[in-house]
């Protein structure tokens, strides 16, 4: 699938879209905001690009990452495998060792989206649970995995039936971005490492893609960061440094400030598992000490 492809895919399911330059695209995330993707796009927009988003998509905030520089430092990681060469013996030896239990515990395959419908909503579950995310201030899994989403492959880890763990992959034009859920059941059988291992010799060396992207560093305060960040390492991913940028609506700039910082933290003593609010504390707290553009 190339860009206009997947745009197509996106507007014809309802979801908001807007291609943007060299090849990116922006997509609605988290109800509020437009995320732009690929990732691993690192060039800054235009003031232009960001204007046409507004008026065309009526989002309160902008998201995407950037280069680092003087004037813009990092303070977030994105990470990405690029190696054409990926494999088992390129791995440290405790990955070698979990991976290898993994594809002898499980039978990984790519999956219909009705067998995740039918067989993943406990890793789901589990998932959001261990990241601090309430399962019923998410979208709920049959509405989330219910749709029809031709852009979606899935690789999913089996065992006696059940479905340990899965990756939702998107692929487009010549990247992957991958994200796992798995029950925590069968988390001592590494189940995670046998998928990721599979998708990115797949996508890297069987498909000679140019890159996989694993996701960016949490914004939210309270998060299992650390236990990721050490995951993704192991399985091959690098840390590459970034600037996460987050611009808000000229309409709605008025009121970032610390007022409305503290009310969304006092919502968050209330419902301290909401995702949104999770995801809007981070961005609030990120805007208001200058990681804009």
């Amino acid at each position: 699938m190339n860009t206009d492809e997947f745009y197509k895919h996106l507007r014809a399911g309802g979801s908001k879209a807007l291609l943007g330059s060299d090849k990116t695209l922006w997509v609605s995330h988290e109800r509020f905001s437009m995320l732009r993707l690929p990732a691993c796009a690192l060039n800054v927009p235009t003031d232009e690009e960001i204007r046409n988003v507004f008026r065309h998509c009526h989002a309160a905030m902008l998201s995407y990452a950037v280069m680092p520089s003087t004037a813009r430092p990092a303070n977030a990681a994105l990470y990405l495998c690029t190696d054409p060469t990926y494999s088992l013996e390129k791995l440290g030896k405790h990955a070698r060792y979990d991976v290898r239990r993994g594809l002898k515990e499980f039978h990984i395959k790519f999956l219909e989206q009705s067998e995740v419908l039918r067989l993943g909503k406990q890793a789901y579950s589990d998932t959001l649970a261990r990241t601090g995310l309430s399962v019923g201030h998410r979208e709920p899994f049959e509405c989330a995995f219910g749709r029809p989403r031709p852009d979606k492959y899935y690789l999913g880890a089996l065992r006696s039936e059940r479905l340990a763990a899965f990756l939702q992959i998107l692929e487009v034009d010549d990247w992957v971005c991958i994200g796992g859920y798995s029950a925590d059941e069968f988390l001592p059988l590494c189940p995670n490492n046998a998928l990721v291992f599979h998708a990115v010799h797949h996508y890297l060396v069987e498909k000679k893609l140019r890159v996989i992207d694993y996701g960016l560093s949490s914004i939210q305060a309270v998060s299992n960061a650390e236990g990721l960040h050490r995951f993704k390492i192991k399985m091959g991913f690098e840390a590459v440094p970034v600037r996460r940028a987050f611009v808000v609506n000229p309409v709605l700039r008025p009121f970032v400030n610390r007022v409305s910082s503290a009310l969304v933290k006092g919502m968050l003593r209330f419902s301290p598992r909401h995702p949104v609010l999770k995801k809007a504390e981070g961005a609030l707290r990120m805007a208001l000490q200058g990681h804009t553009q």
